[in-house]
């Protein structure tokens, strides 16, 4: 090592000494070597430079004092930096002779649409990534933060903080933090203007997470409330200490429904369910609004979520499903006023399970009390295949959510979904498509959901009375092979549910396969079977059958051949 190299060394080391005596003790040397903000100033604590929609008035800088002393700010100046180009810097605010930032306090500079009102207003104008801000002190030590990918180095300290989402902050995180890049030191986060980034106390209750089981109650029972709780501040509380609030509106006026003690104690950055089971009152809608109460809390706009349901039946029912057209109509779903009042069909949504959700127009008038609508896919083409249907009746709904037509593990196909506009439930049907002919509708009978007695379905009209017939069996095809093994059964009785049990047997009258245990099923209906493990040979396949209720039974039998060798 040269001379030199030997006197440099020593200097830095002098230097490194004397820095790290004028630190906390728990701040190193070598923290202090990387640091990005000047030493025992206050910090860029927070940074909103992209509200959503219109920024104007609502950008906004915050200062953070993380010492014991109050901070004076004369003199120093906030600075705007233009990443496209090298040196393009422009003041935005300087400090006065009575601007503090308290001791471990915060001071805010910002618009004039900042809640709440910052410590000094003022139009900051700030280019979204890449692009920066720098504090500059009377001393000449500075503080920058980018945010963004820079071309040039003046515009970040180490690596630059990421270029967030419109509506979101770059907060130092935790609040302390100074570890020389931007990078670590920054992260996107919830705007919280004069407060702590990262609390000390702070239950959150994220948006969304709430829900209702059975998601319509009947009155007088205990749904189940469950959610989340989340720990979103730097220390844990005491299981008992958090109280989950819930108060309803009703007309005008807020009633509280509960208030309980939880008994979840989740660590820093943890998320905990809860449950809750709670009165569900008499029939209506509701807006149930949920609120957290913690000792201490430092954040309580993260603190209150809400949901809309129903106790009881919706106005709107659905009473007719056609979920696989085969005549060109398009999918329909019939629904009846069941309240006491018209009702506005637009003020109604139809989805499926899934995310779509589609608005009614085109038709004319209101649903009368205990009349029928139909919400169609294609209205014309719906009018086409039923002629003499009322036009002012028919309902366009768009988008359309196409319905399944089979089922998944679940058992049920897919699910139609009647909301009003703000999002009350009035109606969920689950459907499953098993046993449903194709073509044929589902309708209501009662409680219950069967394959419609008019094979094409009666749009605009009630189920048909189910006429009595000669029982009837069919197997399609009966001579199977050559690598066709599907086989179709279907049966119409002269009953509308039956108890049906479809077995196999060979011409010796030995019974050899249970194809359809027996169980309650439509009068009319079908079943898939595949018959690729029956050897080659002649069979009969009986079908046997008797009401749901009485002492009716009956039996028919059709004959199978199957060719070729069973896989």
């Amino acid at each position: 090592m040269t001379g030199g190299a030997v006197l440099l060394v020593a200097a830095w080391s002098a230097v490194h000494t004397v820095l790290a005596v004028d630190r906390a003790p728990h701040e190193t040397a070598a923290a202090v070597a990387t640091a990005c903000a000047a030493p025992g100033r206050p910090l860029i604590g927070e940074l909103f430079y992209d509200a959503i929609g219109d920024d104007t008035g609502l950008e906004f800088v915050e200062l953070y004092n993380p010492t014991e002393t109050p901070a004076a700010l004369a003199g120093m100046r906030l600075e705007a930096g233009d990443g496209s180009g090298p040196g393009r810097w422009t003041s935005r605010w300087t400090g006065g002779a009575t601007d503090t930032v308290p001791a471990r306090g915060r001071f805010v500079i910002g618009g004039a649409r900042v809640v709440p009102a910052p410590q000094a207003i003022v139009t900051l104008d700030l280019q979204n990534g890449p692009d920066a801000v720098r504090l500059v002190w009377p001393d000449g030590r500075s503080e920058v933060l980018g945010f963004g990918a820079h071309e040039f180095p003046e515009y970040v300290c180490g690596d630059p903080a990421p270029d967030v989402p419109s509506g979101s902050s770059l907060a130092r995180m935790p609040d302390r933090s100074d570890l020389g890049s931007n990078a670590l030191d920054f992260q996107a986060a919830s705007p919280s203007p004069g407060r702590a980034n990262r609390p000390d106390r702070d239950a959150a209750l994220p948006s969304g997470s709430l829900v209702i089981a059975p998601e319509q109650p009947a009155p007088g029972t205990r749904p189940r409330l469950s959610g989340a709780i989340a720990n979103r501040g730097a220390s844990a509380w005491s299981a008992g200490e958090l109280v989950l609030i819930g108060r309803e509106r009703e007309a005008e006026t807020w009633r509280e429904r509960f208030a309980i003690a939880l008994d979840l104690a989740p660590s820093p950055g943890d998320t905990l369910p809860f449950a809750i089971d709670f009165d569900a009152g008499s029939v209506g809608k509701r807006l149930l609004e949920v609120r957290l109460a913690l000792p201490g809390d430092q954040a309580p706009e993260n603190d209150v979520d809400s949901l809309r349901y129903r106790v009881g039946r919706g106005p709107l029912m659905v009473t007719e499903i056609q979920f696989h057209p085969v005549a060109g109509e398009g999918e329909w779903v019939e629904v009846r006023n069941q309240s006491s009042t018209p009702l506005d069909p637009t003020a109604f949504r139809l989805a499926d399970r899934g995310t779509g959700v589609g608005v009614p127009s085109d038709g004319a008038g209101e649903i009368e009390p205990d009349s029928l609508v139909v919400f169609a896919e294609d209205p014309a083409a719906l009018r086409l295949r039923f002629s003499g249907l009322d036009a002012r009746r028919i309902w366009l709904v768009r988008p359309w959510a196409t319905l399944n037509n089979s089922n998944d593990t679940t058992g049920v196909a897919d699910a139609v979904v009647v909301r009003e506009s703000d999002g009350t439930l009035s109606e969920r049907v689950a459907y499953s498509a098993a046993g449903v002919p194709a073509g044929v509708p589902l309708e209501r009978r009662g409680e219950d959901w069967w394959p419609a007695t008019a094979p094409e379905g009666t749009p605009l009209s009630p189920p048909r009375t189910f006429a009595a017939q000669a029982a009837r069996f069919d197997v399609s095809p009966r001579r199977i092979g050559a690598g066709r093994f599907a086989v179709r059964l279907s049966w119409a009785l002269p009953w509308e549910r039956a108890r049906v049990a479809v077995e196999l047997y060979d011409l010796a009258g030995r019974r050899l396969q249970s194809i359809m245990a027996d169980g309650l099923a439509p009068g009319r209906s079908e079943r898939n079977w595949s018959a690729d493990a029956t050897p080659p040979g002649l069979y009969l396949l009986v079908l046997r059958a008797r009401p749901e209720h009485g002492p009716e039974a009956m039996t028919a039998t059709q004959p199978l051949r199957v060719e070729g060798a069973a896989r």
